[in-house]
């Protein structure tokens, strides 16, 4: 039987398809520009090493800039048109980065792969809120759902890759992007016929913060930049020291702004020092797992000699334990804390790239590298469900829908802002040494320091969470306050007899 929303079975499986395509476009999008980034540096004139950083941090960079401004528009002008405006972005987005060939600029293609990012960060969290809200909370079909999209990230990342290596191997590599704007052209219109229109979430008065959403982005762009940047021109360059205090103080005054609006984007009631701690270790966690992706890349290629398609299909490993995970997490969250399991996926993290940091170059790939990709598909699927559950936790009922947003948030732009600390410790190194493998470990050291403090915050917050109620324990005590003050409100007048039996009355 069809879930309520749905016309038919069909049309419940064709719309879960579209949404799971949505899923695999998205983590296609952001490793496609790996197996290419030789064949872009000898495309494009002057690219530097330095310079390559940006062809993976500029697609995470916006995607998590403007992850919670896409969640509003969700709420306030359709879930199923603000994905549609995502799709019909990336498409066009798309297209134009293929077309950067005849322009011979890197800077452009960065530009694009930026814009791109910007499209997905629409399409994927308003795909998620449909599933949330045609699905009933607790059911056993919502779960299944979540696990099969969960499942899409690592069959995505696999097949962006692969198919990438094997396009631009072939001297095509504009067609990498040209196919994904045709897939994004499919899916745009295929959503349009096939996915339920989703009622407005927000109430009528509401209203979107413009102020808010500017400063925020801005902030985070411009500081984002400047760390990315730093490497390739030097801390030196006056710009760069500009562009960071500027983005810092766009980020002070977006949640000053925030704090004083009617309808912030953040909600007052969740910038506090619990959902801080757990968003830092996700962001600790995840960032040194962009480090370990752009990193091993770069191992393989150039310091192994590995042809891209060669170290493409090392993908399949993350594919194929990327869905081993993706659907035992249902099981593990059943039976054990999220707290504890968000401290297992930091120290997967961990493990992976520390033994990456130490594989020495041109070992057989058995012995080091594909245990440390089976660890860390399980820290990738782990981590984001487990994250979400424990910030659910608290938060108020009516903020639940920003979990998973804030989550996603914090994913996208540190696997972004890290690989510009990592790129400062790579440019130092090769400053006073000419070994490019020493800058490689130098960088992978700092994704190494990146992934303990995530662990150390992880472990914290699950000491911590023996102490703090949860937000279902407050809510409870909420509502039993309010129940008790309704009853005092609307009890009848009561006569004290040590008054004398007059008149006199008093609320119990």
């Amino acid at each position: 039987m069809a879930t309520e929303g749905f016309d038919s079975n069909t049309h419940e499986i064709v719309s879960i398809f579209i949404i799971c395509m949505a899923q695999i476009l998205n983590q296609a999008g952001s490793t496609q520009s790996l197996p290419m980034m030789n064949i872009l540096g000898d495309e494009f004139s002057g690219v530097t090493p330095t310079d390559k950083v940006w062809f993976m941090a500029s697609f995470p960079l916006t995607a998590g800039a403007f992850i919670l401004i896409s969640g509003k528009f969700g709420d306030l002008y359709g879930l199923k048109r603000s994905m549609l405006f995502g799709l019909v972005w990336g498409m066009i987005w798309t297209l134009i980065t293929g077309l950067t060939s005849y322009t011979n600029s890197v800077v452009f293609f960065c530009i694009c792969r930026a814009l791109h990012g910007i499209g997905l960060a629409f399409v994927l969290p308003n795909a998620i809120g449909i599933i949330g809200t045609l699905y009933q909370n607790g059911s056993k079909k919502k779960s299944a759902v979540f696990c099969l999209v969960g499942a899409m990230a690592p069959i995505g990342a696999a097949l962006g890759s692969i198919f990438s290596a094997v396009i631009s191997e072939k001297g095509h590599w504009p067609w990498a992007y040209y196919s994904n704007s045709i897939c994004f052209a499919i899916l745009a219109v295929a959503t349009y016929i096939y996915i339920p229109n989703i009622p407005r979430h927000a109430a009528p008065e509401v209203t979107f913060d413009w102020l808010g959403s500017i400063t925020g982005v801005t902030g985070l762009v411009l500081f984002n930049f400047s760390w990315n940047q730093a490497p390739a021109v030097g801390w030196d360059n006056p710009y760069i020291i500009v562009l960071l205090i500027v983005g810092f103080l766009s980020i002070l005054a977006f949640f000053q702004i925030e704090k004083r609006v009617k309808y912030p984007l953040i909600p007052k009631e969740i910038m506090n020092s619990h959902i801080l701690l757990i968003l830092s270790a996700v962001g600790f966690g995840w960032g040194s797992f962009s480090i370990y992706v752009f990193y091993f890349w770069c191992l393989l290629m150039n310091i192994n000699g590995w042809s891209p398609i060669h170290t493409g299909f090392t993908y399949f490993t993350f594919a194929l334990f990327g869905v081993i995970a993706a659907f035992s997490v249902n099981v593990f969250i059943r039976r054990v804390r999220p707290s504890y399991l968000l401290l297992a996926a930091t120290c997967a993290f961990l493990i992976g790239i520390t033994m990456l940091s130490q594989t020495p170059p041109h070992q057989m790939y058995w012995h080091m590298l594909f245990p440390q990709m089976v660890i860390l598909s399980f820290g990738m699927d782990i981590s984001f469900p487990a994250a979400s559950l424990v910030l659910s936790e608290h938060l108020p009922k009516k903020h639940q829908g920003m979990a998973s947003s804030l989550v996603s948030t914090m994913i996208n732009y540190s696997m972004s802002i890290t690989l510009g600390f990592a790129g400062t410790a790579e440019a130092q190194i090769l400053k006073r040494n000419t070994s490019t493998y020493k800058g490689y470990q130098a960088a992978m050291y700092v994704g190494v320091g990146l992934a303990v403090l995530g662990c150390i915050l992880a472990l914290v917050l699950h000491t911590c969470s023996y102490i703090w109620p949860h937000q279902e324990e407050v809510d409870l005590q909420i509502h039993k306050f309010e129940d008790d003050s309704d009853v005092l409100e609307n009890s009848e007048p009561v006569l004290h007899p040590s008054r004398g039996g007059d008149n006199s009355t008093a609320k119990v």
